[in-house]
């Protein structure tokens, strides 16, 4: 019920202590562990940690593995478009563009079967909103700001890409060199290749909280 609230709230959820607690001393963990694991993920926790397991136990490589293993089999299970339209249905309605564009951006890569999103983000807010609504396919969010990437790893779904480079004496000129560093790394990690479709979303104007544009593009 709480990992519910926050999802409804838009709020990051951590699940913890005692997730695989027999791998402490055990190679394996237990059936109901396992599932304790999974359900965390099909309940909508955006993060799992490990405590014990890996800070005083005997097989601490092997727990964060399994533990990886039991969210990926979790996680495909899960039926994210029907998610997605009970976060709506739960959502207030927003007369925030930054949201709305987000809204847009999930069901729009329902519609075409993305293989990701590509946000530009600022301060991170753009790839939150996106991840509470839980799309299917990963969220490549390309930032400058490491602080920010580093925080947006605990958001569900989202993958940091940290650009470099200085910005670009046109604005627009900088919009296209991130958007295309974020298309190179989707296609080196193999989120899509070329003739997939990705989303892609931007801001109008330099700075942060001028996101307001979406757009579907077919990955080159």
């Amino acid at each position: 019920m709480m990992i519910g609230r926050c999802n409804s709230a838009g709020k990051p959820v951590i699940c913890a202590t005692q997730m695989l607690e027999s791998m402490v001393s055990h190679a394996g963990p237990t059936r109901a562990e396992s599932s304790d694991v999974a359900n965390a993920v099909l309940d909508g926790a955006d993060c799992v940690m490990l405590s014990g397991e890996t800070a005083k136990g005997q097989f601490p490589v092997e727990a964060v593995a399994m533990m990886h293993s039991i969210c990926r089999e979790a996680e495909a299970a899960i039926y994210h478009q029907q998610l997605f339209e009970e976060l709506r249905r739960l959502t207030p309605l927003s007369s925030d563009p930054t949201e709305v564009t987000a809204i847009g951006a999930v069901e729009s890569s329902f519609k075409c079967c993305a293989g990701a999103i590509v946000v530009l983000t600022t301060t991170g807010r753009s790839a939150h909103l996106l991840s509470r609504y839980r799309p299917r396919c990963p969220i490549i969010a390309v930032t400058r700001n490491a602080q920010v990437g580093r925080q947006l790893q605990l958001l569900r779904g989202v993958f940091p890409a940290l650009f470099h480079p200085e910005p670009a004496p046109v604005w627009a000129d900088d919009v296209d060199s991130r958007v295309t560093f974020g298309m190179d790394i989707g296609k080196a990690r193999g989120f899509f290749k070329a003739g997939d479709m990705a989303i892609v979303v931007t801001g109008w104007s330099p700075g942060s909280g001028h996101t307001n544009i979406m757009r579907a593009v077919s990955v080159q």
